[in-house]
């Protein structure tokens, strides 16, 4: 295969010995978001690829994919190889070496060479310039160049590697590969999604031709390796290949844990196959996080602290999904949990364990629980796990089949092993149990193993171990000298501290970069769109679906609860009643609390605070929501977020949390310039069926005077403040952002106080600083608030109505605020009489309105309409008959929709059956049918047939009926244009003419004696200024003192 470039109009062409598949740069619309280009399959001829230059040289091995960067669409084609594992005869596996990045639209990129990852010597440019611009040159694809040549992406040609060897058997040998993919393990789809969607539109034919051109190419992440084995007298190859879930995708610190889809971090499925001459066998091992909501910092002084962000309520259904996945695509599941003591993996331990006994699947769930770290010490004490597994390993069985391909064993259940990254200790058990396996299938096969077998299987163990840590952590495993020796040495030791020092430093300085990196692979960047393929068809079909947009989506409302409460530190108390139901209000749907200064900030709660008052505050509200909730109701904590003194609170009724899915919270601190978090914002956004929603609460900078300071914390939470994949704050449907802004009043405390006895609350507005600011736009843009209709919230002395009496007399301040974003319908905005604190707790209340779409019920649309339409255009393209020459034959050589040469060389000149104005190759000649069989055009119609007659146009000769005169049709007589209608009388009267007011004349302009003094037109004012007409562009005898400037 080969890449060559046409420069001008651009365009990319992929060539093999018989076909080319043709790229054509497309104009960007307006309206579109998505970056646009063309496509077309197409037999190579003679002059296909004329004004085409070849890119290079090397030969390419397929196409990944079309991939946007900033507008400049990019080809990605690979272009270095090593063959690595060979499954059976006819099936290799590939590693990628190196891959290409070709500009689809734009030239920027056209000097930098992609031979290898670093350009050639200045030898190999034209002059030094050029060498220097080329190596000082940023290309937006380097990053992910070097993530697909690290090693671990492989792909193949000849089978579909993305499934394991007991599903490729059960499917047909004549289904294609891309429509067996398993897409939970195709690395690239994000990539490849609009080609494999072009392939689909494609004719039967056309089709197979492209399947055999192997243009496009999936590829998996993960492992791949065969070794030779001697089996006695025979030669069997032993393979291993792990394929590495793209679903939940990441680095150690910044991918733990199920996401609400049921997708776990870092799950692998492991396939060991051995074959020989007569026979083949396989089975496969799951490895992958903990199926909870879990979460852990990347670096902590007091030991690696593990965070359980959701309570069982609102874990359960992303559980029973991912367990029920795995039981029906595997069978019956045997869990292995390896985790240890300490407290933070004994908690994980314990909710693993609660959640299995809740199960609806627990009869097909068997959990063992082998404390790895107590009980192994040595390769020996590892083989402890032995006799835990030994039962079900033989139950699930292995799958084998014959030298024919006739499947006489099949694996009926699988091993799911975890600690907690599922790496080092993972792979010294999934080594055992391997083994385990393979001695059945030994047995089964008739032979013997040696040590040398056994020994080099525990070698491609531990690469695969490596591997996969690699990926994950950056470094390699530790404990793989255990692996590949079965014991434990110095030097392994050593190694393994080396490690864990590579991967601190690697986790907490550069894995946020590489995530950036795999989520703009996999497509999951906010507001990152694929390349769009243009197809006439799709967007006639994406338009019908915007007008049927109710048919597959439907709306409801949501009540909303938002509360903010400056503690100042004071002892967690029940008696919210006040607070969290005013006025008797019906209950919310959701409730989210904000609280400020929840600790006292002190020094040692600053370095580490404690997360105790929050779990108090937690179960005080949640005991008085419980309380009030109606029977049969419950509400559940369903996410919790602190910084210091910060926490945000987020509840919501238990029926609704199969509509929460996306939950994510993050802090920032502002304190310290950013370093402290005394001061800062905590988060939680989430998606409510199809609509996201952000909450945020923030205590900013105090000061009386220091406004300046407080916008700056703004500007950097609104800035800093990221979630997952680069979302911020303002990427969401709703935004409330609330919590002690410390923006005061610009009065004294006298006049303050003054105005709150009198009730002049609108005069302490004008004064407030927070509202003085947006008004300047400095800070809240787009952001509204409910008209404040409560005294200032701050400051109070405790236990009392009274403002601040001590010696600062601190000025009075509504401090605490609730602000929106977005169609949010507001309701209520008050404050509430508590004296615990200094601050007064406030609240709102909030509408929001909730999109739902169903996603089954739009793609079936979606399809009908495309085929419909396009079965339309084929018969209208098919059935017409020429109006103006009705004896000429319908061309049956009609180019596609798709087909665009006219783009790419000048048009070709006008004939009677073809104009150049005309696209898509339709004749100039438009074309009806006849309304019956038998009937031809009467000879004696009407000569302009719009032209109204009772003389039929179409007859039959053998019928006198329908040569008899019909009455006209009104639908075809042009429509005639109105009569404008006549004025009433009185509005008939004579127009009046305006007075132009006088100008006063200056004799001493020298303009108007040159105008006096031309001889050739001595009477030029007077000509031209004549009375007595009624034309408005005429002059009137007001006009006559008005000096005239001449025009030369």
């Amino acid at each position: 295969m080969q890449c060559w470039l046409r420069e001008q109009p651009r365009a990319l062409a992929l060539t093999n010995q018989c076909n080319v598949l043709l790229f054509h740069s497309v104009p960007k619309k307006q309206n579109l978001t998505a970056a646009v280009a063309l496509a077309e399959y197409l037999p190579q001829k003679e002059h296909t690829l004329d004004g085409f230059r070849k890119l290079t040289s090397r030969p390419l091995y397929g196409t990944l994919g079309l991939i946007d960067f900033d507008g400049a669409i990019f080809l990605c084609v690979i272009s270095g190889v090593s063959e690595v594992a060979r499954v059976r005869e006819g099936e290799s596996v590939r590693k990628i070496m190196d891959v290409g990045f070709y500009c689809l639209n734009k030239s920027d990129w056209d000097h930098v060479r992609q031979e290898s990852y670093t350009l050639d010597t200045p030898e190999n440019y034209e002059n030094e310039s050029m060498y220097e611009s080329a190596h000082s040159a940023s290309t937006p694809y380097s990053s992910l160049r070097k993530l697909l040549t690290d090693g671990t992406f492989y792909f193949s040609q000849s089978f579909d590697l993305t499934s394991k060897m007991q599903l490729r058997a059960s499917q047909s040998t004549t289904d294609p590969v891309y429509d067996s993919m398993h897409e939970q393990f195709m690395w690239n789809k994000f990539m490849l999604e609009q080609l494999l969607r072009f392939r689909a539109h494609l004719n039967s034919e056309e089709r197979t031709s492209f399947d055999k051109s192997c243009f496009l190419t999936c590829i998996i992440r993960g492992y791949a390796s065969t070794a030779n084995i001697n089996l006695g007298f025979q030669v069997v190859n032993l393979t291993l290949i792990s394929r590495l879930s793209s679903l939940r995708a990441g680095t150690r610190f910044l991918a733990r844990g199920i996401d609400d889809d049921g997708n776990v971090a870092n799950f692998v499925e492991t396939e060991t196959i051995i074959t020989s001459k007569n026979w083949c066998a396989s089975f496969v091992q799951l490895r992958g996080s903990i199926p909870i909501f879990w979460e852990q910092e990347g670096m902590q002084m007091f030991g690696q602290k593990i965070d359980i962000t959701r309570p069982v309520e609102a874990t359960t259904v992303a559980f029973e999904k991912h367990v029920s996945d795995i039981i029906e695509e595997y069978g019956p599941l045997h869990i292995v949990n390896l985790l240890g003591t300490p407290s933070g993996e004994r908690s994980l331990t314990e909710r693993l364990r609660l959640h299995v006994e809740l199960s609806r699947e627990k009869p097909l769930i068997h959990l063992t629980e082998f404390d790895y770290h107590s009980q192994v010490k040595s390769f020996e004490h590892a083989n402890k796990i032995r006799p835990l597994v030994f039962e079900d390993a033989a139950a699930f069985g292995f799958y084998f089949e014959d030298a024919n391909h006739n499947t006489l064993k099949t694996q009926d259940g699988v091993f799911r092993t975890n600690c907690l990254d599922c790496l080092d200790r993972t792979n010294v058990i999934q080594n055992i149990l391997s083994r385990i396996i393979l001695e059945n299938i030994l047995v089964m096969a008739r032979q013997n193993a040696g040590s040398e077998m056994w020994q080099i299987h525990s070698t491609i163990w531990a690469n695969n171990g490596d591997a996969l840590s690699r990926i994950y952590t950056g470094t390699g495993a530790l404990k793989s000298s255990f692996t590949r020796k079965g014991k434990l040495s110095l030097a392994g030791a050593l190694n393994d501290l080396s490690k864990s020092v590579g991967r601190m430093y690697i986790n907490n300085f550069q894995d946020k970069g590489r995530q950036e990196t795999i989520d703009t692979l996999l497509g999951k960047i906010v507001n990152q769109h694929p390349v769009i393929l243009y197809d006439p068809i799709h967007e006639y079909v994406n338009s019908a679906l915007q007008k049927h947009a109710n048919e597959f989506s439907s709306q409801k409302e949501i009540h909303v609860f938002v509360g903010s409460y400056n503690l100042n530190g004071c002892t967690a108390t029940s008696k919210l009643e006040p607070w969290l139901f005013p006025n008797n209000e019906p209950m919310a749907d959701i409730y989210v609390i904000g609280f400020q200064e929840i600790v006292e900030l002190t020094p040692q709660q600053v370095i580490s605070a404690d997360p105790a008052k929050r779990v108090e505050w937690e179960k005080c509200v949640q005991d008085v929501l419980d309380s009030h909730a109606e029977e049969g109701e419950k509400y559940v904590l369903v996410r919790s977020g602190q910084l210091v003194g910060t926490a945000l609170l987020f509840f919501a009724k238990e029926k609704h949390l199969n509509s929460i899915r996306n939950l994510e919270g993050t802090v920032k601190k502002t304190g310290l310039g950013g370093v402290s978090g005394n001061k800062g914002a905590v988060a939680i956004r989430f998606d409510f069926d199809d609509t996201a929603i952000c909450f945020v609460t923030s205590h900013l900078a105090a000061g009386y005077t220091n406004y300046d300071e407080r916008n700056h914390d703004y500007h950097t939470i609104s800035h800093g403040l990221r979630f997952k994949r680069g979302r911020s704050i303002f990427n969401h449907d709703y935004v409330l952002w609330f919590g002690d802004f410390n923006y005061r009043i610009s009065l004294t405390y006298e006049e303050v106080v003054q105005c709150i006895q009198q009730g002049k609350l609108e005069y302490l507005f004008d004064s407030d600083q927070l509202n003085t600011q947006m008004l300047m736009g400095a800070v809240f843009p787009f952001f509204s608030e409910q008209t404040i209709t409560f005294p200032p919230t701050y400051k109070f002395d405790i236990q009392s109505d009274t403002y601040d009496t001590s010696d600062k007399h601190r000025v009075p301040a509504w401090t605490d605020r609730i602000l929106f974003r977005g169609e949010v319908i507001p309701e209520t905005y008050g404050c509430c009489p508590l004296y615990a604190s200094d601050h007064r707790p406030i609240y709102g209340t909030f509408r929001m309105k909730i999109t739902k779409t169903d996603k089954a019920k739009k793609k079936k649309m979606f399809n009908d309409f495309y085929t419909s339409r396009k079965q339309a255009i084929h018969e209208n393209d098919r059935t017409s008959l020429n109006l103006i020459d009705l004896g000429m034959p319908v061309s049956a050589e009609r180019r596609s929709y798709h087909n665009t040469q006219s783009l790419d060389k000048l048009k070709k000149p006008s004939n009677e059956k073809g104009k150049w104005w005309l696209d898509d190759g339709f004749s100039a000649k438009s074309h009806v049918k006849a309304p019956k069989s038998g009937y031809v055009l009467n000879p004696s119609r009407a000569d302009n047939p719009f032209e109204q007659s009772t003389i039929p146009e179409w007859i039959d000769p053998k019928n006198p009926e329908t040569q008899k005169p019909v009455a006209p049709n009104p639908s075809f007589a042009l429509p005639r244009k109105p009569l404008k209608p006549s004025k009433p009388d009185y509005l008939s009267a004579a127009p009046i003419k305006p007075i132009l007011p006088l100008r006063p004349q200056r004799s001493d302009s020298p303009f108007l004696q040159q105008a006096n003094s031309t001889p050739n037109n001595p009477s030029r004012a007077t000509s031209v200024l004549s009375t007595g007409s009624s034309d408005l562009l005429e002059t009137s005898p007001e006009q006559d003192n008005i000096p005239w400037k001449p025009l030369f």
